[in-house]
């Protein structure tokens, strides 16, 4: 058992990583320590509360969040709120309530009818759902540390980032074995693989993202490449981006990642780096920087960065990297599945196409604005807490999501039937992009953000500079090792 003490250091570790929830996110697969491994329990994990019923506390999610309270008493007011609300365009009325399965359902009440949906299925098991507000990124991951310290927290928690973490420090439950079954054998990886640690599974998240290519056809065009024709490789990929911005004249580029020294572009640029077969930790939560395929694929982005804007490879602020795609000021960008929906709402002729491989790579992805649901070990009501999650993974829900077509359901038996393949070319796409090696941003052995760091620079400097790539990975690898060994 570790002490007070060092948990208390741990979970300060833990404040690391936190973003918005559609500005993207991930999360990690690392080493730590599954903290006691005691099981909710197998086939009995499943609850009969009976006519007296359970009540749950749920984190909101953020994607579909519906407000603070009961459940069942919010769902009214929400509607009427939505129908009420003048400033949406186009204007939701009565008739958007009527959602039927299997026929297009409206972004935009997408939350009510998620939650509504979760209501009528948990109902059914005598578990009322009530909701709390903790924020998003920085501010939840801080709120969540302070409950697991004092030993207080809600019957489910959601984050990001930061979930793999807590599941190694040994703060979340394992999930019953018959379900973890379950989850393996019908669900795209995407959706736990970055929670599996040790042999268990601590989280689950419902609509998952990975990254993937887009590419504005109207640039493509005018740079004399065929629009509707995806690069086929990372050479491929910088030769096309190239010829767009000599086509742009300084008017438009060719584009290709976000590199920003933060999540943001860890998220995005990561992916590079497990397809050519690198990445940032080994198993172990050490360092891995500096290994050859690392060193390629670094190599690689400064050749991308040669196709941006001065210094917007890298900026900072993420922001103003996705707003160059919006204002059509860069032709490719690799993103989470929400760049499909954004484009048709901007009116750009946008392609998407799984990310084009390395000399020698093969395909992997990194979970991108993944809102993992887990029971932590102090929750009160966890064989509930375990029903509620169940519910995000029924076919109902999944159903749901497949037909708003803004992200891919996880469910085989939804996203593999040929109505979906043939109603949601793209998202299907995505969905097949969420199988094989889907990682997650890893947890440091020690103090993560001041590792994150040392790389996020490193590379920044490596694309920013003159200097060479290996030498400045090495320095970097250095660095990070005097910090976690």
């Amino acid at each position: 058992m570790r002490s007070k003490k060092w948990m208390a250091a741990a979970l300060a570790m833990m404040l690391t990583i936190g973003l918005s929830a559609c500005s993207s996110s991930g999360s990690g697969n690392a080493g730590g320590n599954s903290g006691g491994n005691e099981r909710a329990g197998s086939e009995a994990a499943k609850p009969d509360p009976g006519a007296s019923g359970t009540t749950i506390t749920v984190l909101n999610e953020g994607a579909v969040a519906i407000g603070v309270g009961e459940l069942s008493a919010l769902l009214p007011e929400k509607k009427k709120s939505l129908i009420a609300d003048e400033t949406q365009n186009p204007r939701i009325t009565e008739e958007d309530f009527t959602y039927t399965p299997g026929q297009p359902a409206k972004p935009g009440v997408f939350p009510y009818f998620y939650q509504s949906i979760m209501s009528d299925i948990l109902q059914a098991k005598h578990i009322t759902v009530k909701t709390e507000d903790w924020g998003w990124g920085e501010p939840l991951i801080q709120k969540q540390t302070a409950g697991f310290l004092a030993k207080n927290m809600p019957d489910i928690i959601v984050g990001e980032t930061q979930m793999p973490g807590f599941a190694q420090q040994g703060l979340l439950e394992p999930f019953p074995e018959e379900m973890a079954k379950e989850i393996r054998e019908t669900i795209a990886p995407a959706a736990w693989k970055p929670m599996e640690y040790d042999g268990e599974i601590y989280g689950f998240a419902s609509q998952p993202g990975v990254n993937s290519l887009f590419w504005n056809k109207k640039l493509v065009r005018e740079a004399g490449l065929d629009p509707d024709k995806a690069p086929a490789s990372w050479e491929e990929l910088a030769a096309n981006a190239q010829k767009v911005t000599e086509a742009g004249g300084k008017k438009f580029y060719g584009g290709g990642v976000y590199a920003g020294p933060n999540a943001g572009g860890y998220l995005r640029y990561g992916t590079l780096l497990v397809i050519n077969g690198g990445g940032f930790a080994d198993e172990q939560g050490q360092p891995a920087f500096n290994s050859d395929r690392n060193v390629e694929t670094v190599e690689f982005l400064k050749r991308l960065n040669a196709d941006h804007p001065a210094g917007l490879m890298v900026n900072t602020n993420e922001g103003a990297y996705f707003d160059a795609f919006k204002k059509e000021q860069t032709a490719y960008i690799i993103d989470g599945p929400w760049r499909a929906i954004e484009s048709a709402q901007l009116g750009i002729d946008y392609g998407m196409a799984p990310i084009p491989l390395s000399e020698g790579g093969k395909a992997g992805n990194i979970t991108i604005g993944a809102a993992f649901h887990s029971v932590p070990k102090e929750a009160k009501n966890k064989e509930a807490a375990f029903e509620y999650i169940r519910a995000m993974y029924s076919k109902e829900i999944q159903t749901l999501i497949a037909d708003t077509g803004v992200r891919s359901p996880v469910l085989k038996a939804v996203a593999e039937s040929e109505a979906y393949q043939k109603a949601h070319p793209e998202m299907y796409q995505h969905y097949l992009a969420m199988a094989g090696n889907v990682q997650g941003l890893p947890t440091f052995a020690k103090e993560s953000s001041k590792v994150w760091q040392i790389f996020g620079d490193a590379v920044t400097k490596s694309i920013m500079t003159n200097g060479d790539v290996k030498r400045i990975l090495d320095e970097a690898q250095k660095q990070a090792e005097a910090i976690t060994k």
